[in-house]
């Protein structure tokens, strides 16, 4: 998630106007930076084992961390959905195999977060 999400941040190059109008036009480039942090804290953790992040992310256990996660599940897979199926409509291959492979990681990190702690 980390690498794709790096390459459509370096490469695909949009204004503040284009952020701004982001639900006018249906770009995913606000859930790049999305997949950014949520990419560096899985590389981080698969290196280290370390949680501290982690937890900096998603907070420390409390009766509601379930609703947290599961709110943070259905985000991941429609999300990865979307980016996904923003995909077709790109005329690049290099762009369409990134958003491809963010769209699934978005989809894997939902999967994952099952089975966390």
């Amino acid at each position: 998630m980390f690498g794709s999400a790096l390459y459509l941040v370096l490469t695909i190059h949009f204004s503040l106007s284009q952020l701004l109008g982001v639900a006018l036009n249906f770009n995913p480039y606000p859930f790049y930076f999305v997949g950014l942090v949520i990419g560096f804290e899985r590389l981080i953790f698969g290196i280290t084992g370390d949680k501290r992040l982690y937890y900096l992310i998603m907070g420390e256990k409390s009766d509601l961390t379930i609703y947290f996660i599961q709110s943070i599940f259905i985000f991941g897979i429609i999300i990865g959905a979307y980016i996904g199926a923003y995909a077709l409509f790109l005329s690049g291959i290099l762009d369409r195999l990134a958003e491809l492979g963010e769209g699934v990681s978005f989809v894997l990190f939902a999967i994952s977060l099952l089975k966390m702690p």
